[in-house]
């Protein structure tokens, strides 16, 4: 068993002149990086962070993000990733929540970060940016000696967004992170040849993993700040990327971009769908605009990486989130807690050795799905014959429409098939009797009627599955990795 600090010391020794980090005009060998971490490292301890402290990352996708999560991890501090686009309440909220010491941030961010801390006797440091506090361009090298680090101490705060009330902390220690590390890059074939684009911010726990499995296999972190589809496609033919972690949002926004010529991404070996389901019509526009099929990747916040789908009849298997990864088992449970064969349909549970021990002082929360060594993930699936996972709908979101259980995944892709839908979110919503009935939240790219699409759901779902109520908007809400936060729409 290992700890980050011996992956990430190792992957400096062995990679020493490689590129570690490109972001914009910089790039830093994992020699710099090194010098990097150990720079930031010494910085944090002269703000008074040691073993055991909270370390807030306000940051977005940078060589800045890397160094103060490796830097953290070094001293024996805990990560806290927030997404840098979260206002200030939300940032409170962490930052009390962790208890972080010291919240490092960009300069941009610097008066809502101050605000944010105010009054929970943390600090903030500038990392980034004019007039940061830090400079490791300027400094040197730092002191690369790691603190005394066990496998078993924390090395991160992840949140998961959860379906109601507040985000629910979810820790993860050195050997959990590790242990995804190894398990994914061996998986999935992180090298030191590869160029691996993150736009999904590091902040979420999926970029995230991908991250650290890049790291783990010596590869270049190619970092971009923020989604911009002409951008984005630049820099996959520009920096010759070859594996490319996104959401389905962002592969279907790329193969309808037009572009003067067409863009060359023969590089591209490896196009990651997570966050979100990878609808049929995404995967066949991005193939035809790009000759590369993405893969999905299925994963959580409460285990890391759970699987992918690198099935050489990848065609036959879009559906699929793939096998699972290496040290991962998956297996379905009926409703009496009973395992289930293969190809039928259940509640997915995941063992994982980069599992989190439960939601920090949740006890109820935490008995509820994490049980006999599984987290029970609230996804209906199965697995076929040959161990590929489907996952069919969500437990968790199913509506009791008059006694009667609707699957919203089930009315979403009736809605998604009527012409001039390009969004659908169904939920479950309470009238003043208390009575749940369905509703239907969409986006449309042409005038559409409420009456339109009921008479277009007749015929093709029973009449308790059909929306009573329908509401369109410009777009819905989502997380960092895509993921609609239906939470919001009520």
């Amino acid at each position: 068993m290992r700890t980050m600090n011996d992956i990430f010391l190792e992957s400096v020794r062995r990679f020493s002149g490689r590129p570690a980090i490109i972001d914009g005009e910089r790039t830093l060998t994992y020699t710099e990086l090194g010098e990097a971490v150990g720079s930031l490292a010494t910085f944090l301890a002269s703000r008074g962070a040691g073993k055991g402290d909270k370390v807030a990352i306000l940051l977005p996708n940078s060589a800045e993000f890397a160094a103060a999560f490796y830097a953290s991890a070094l001293l024996g501090a805990v990560s806290v990733p927030i997404n840098n686009l979260c206002k200030e309440d939300e940032i409170r909220f962490y930052v009390t929540d962790s208890g972080a010491r010291v919240l490092l941030t960009d300069a941009a961010l610097k008066e809502t970060a101050e605000r944010a801390v105010s009054g929970s006797g943390g600090g903030v440091a500038v990392i980034r940016g004019e007039g940061s506090d830090w400079s490791p361009w300027a400094a040197g090298a730092g002191n690369l000696a790691a603190a005394e680090v066990y496998v078993d101490d924390d090395a991160i705060y992840l949140y998961s967004t959860g379906s109601t009330g507040k985000p629910k902390r979810v820790a993860r220690t050195h050997q959990n992170l590790a242990a995804l590390a190894e398990n994914h890059s061996n998986t999935a074939g992180f090298g030191d040849t590869d160029r691996v684009l993150f736009v999904v911010p590091l902040s979420h726990t999926y970029a995230f993993g991908n991250f650290i499995s890049s790291i783990r296999g010596g590869a270049a972190s190619v970092m971009l700040e923020q989604f911009n589809r002409n951008g984005v496609l630049d820099v996959l033919e520009s920096e010759a990327v070859t594996i490319f972690p996104a959401v389905p949002v962002m592969l279907d926004a790329l193969a309808g971009t037009f572009t003067p010529g067409e863009k060359d991404l023969s590089h591209l070996r490896l196009a990651i769908s997570a966050g979100a389901p990878l609808r049929e019509e995404t995967f066949r526009k991005f193939h035809e605009r790009f000759s590369i099929y993405p893969r999905q990747l299925y994963g959580s916040t409460e285990t890391g990486v759970i699987s992918i789908n690198l099935a050489e009849d990848i065609e036959n298997r879009a559906a699929s989130v793939g096998r699972p990864v290496n040290q991962v088992i998956v297996k379905v449970f009926g409703d009496g807690g009973e395992e289930l064969e293969s190809g039928d349909e259940g509640e997915l549970a995941v063992r994982s050795p980069s599992m989190t021990r439960g939601y920090d002082g949740l006890p109820e929360e935490t008995e509820k799905v994490f049980r006999n060594g599984y987290y029970f993930t609230g996804d209906l699936g199965k697995i076929d014959a040959e161990g590929y996972i489907y996952i069919t709908g969500r437990r968790k979101f199913f509506i009791n429409a008059g006694g009667y259980k609707v699957d919203p995944a089930e009315v979403e892709n009736v809605l998604l098939n009527m012409p001039g839908i390009t969004e659908a979110a169904v939920l479950g919503v309470e009238d003043k009797s208390g009575k749940e009935h369905v509703k239907a939240v969409l986006v449309s790219e042409k005038p559409v009627t409420a009456g339109e699409v009921a008479a277009y759901c007749r015929g093709r779902l029973a009449d308790y599955k059909i929306p009573l109520s329908i509401e369109f908007r410009d777009a819905l809400p989502r997380s960092p990795a895509g993921k609609v936060l239906k939470e919001r729409l009520k």
